[in-house]
């Protein structure tokens, strides 16, 4: 009788480690914090993603406006149309996108980039280029020949990225340099842009 006790108290851990009931809802515990996570970390960075695709395919369609602008000024009821139409079609609420619009010449005697016209409609945090200014970003342009313009579109869209339970302020950019795509463009400072 003592041998048939002291066996079944050696066997007990060994039963109670091949017992498999109930393990789907411990490992059910373990990994529910893990999959709502992923989930929700999934859902932060499609919408990021999101974002910044639609601030994407808005300043490439004004680039394209702005090279195939022809036979008349740009006004700056055109600029303001032109920031309308990027408000539109990243329609953020109320994250308005700044744009900044420049056409800029290569001189080769000064072997730089010069700004003919800048228009910002947004010039306090994105304000209008000078030669100046325009140096900093000389890197990203391409190489041209002597008096060749281009335009230079900049978007720029503050995002809330919510980040282990904090709000972490993110800013989405884009910088397209164009070549206008008819020879007699009649561009000119659209003035007063704002």
């Amino acid at each position: 009788m003592r041998t048939d006790l002291f066996r079944s108290l050696l066997s007990a851990p060994r039963r109670f480690l091949r017992d498999e009931d109930g393990n789907a809802v411990i490992e059910s515990v373990f990994m529910l914090p893990l999959l709502i996570w992923a989930a929700f970390s999934m859902v932060v960075f499609w919408d990021g993603y999101h974002t910044m695709n639609k601030l994407q395919k808005a300043s490439y369609t004004v680039s394209d406006v702005l090279s195939r602008w022809q036979g008349a000024a740009l006004t700056a009821a055109d600029a303001q149309g032109l920031q309308n139409m990027v408000a539109y079609l990243t329609n953020e609420g109320d994250q308005v996108p700044r744009l900044r619009m420049s056409s800029i010449v290569w001189v080769s005697a000064r072997n730089r980039y010069e700004v003919q016209w800048s228009c910002s409609m947004d010039p306090a945090q994105l304000p209008a280029y000078t030669t100046t200014t325009l140096q900093a970003v000389k890197d990203n342009l391409p190489i041209a020949a002597n008096g060749t313009t281009q335009l230079l579109i900049e978007t720029e869209m503050d995002f809330q990225l919510f980040s282990r339970g904090q709000v972490i302020p993110m800013e989405f950019g884009e910088f397209i340099p164009v070549r206008p795509r008819f020879a007699a463009v009649a561009f000119s400072n659209p003035g007063a842009c704002t």
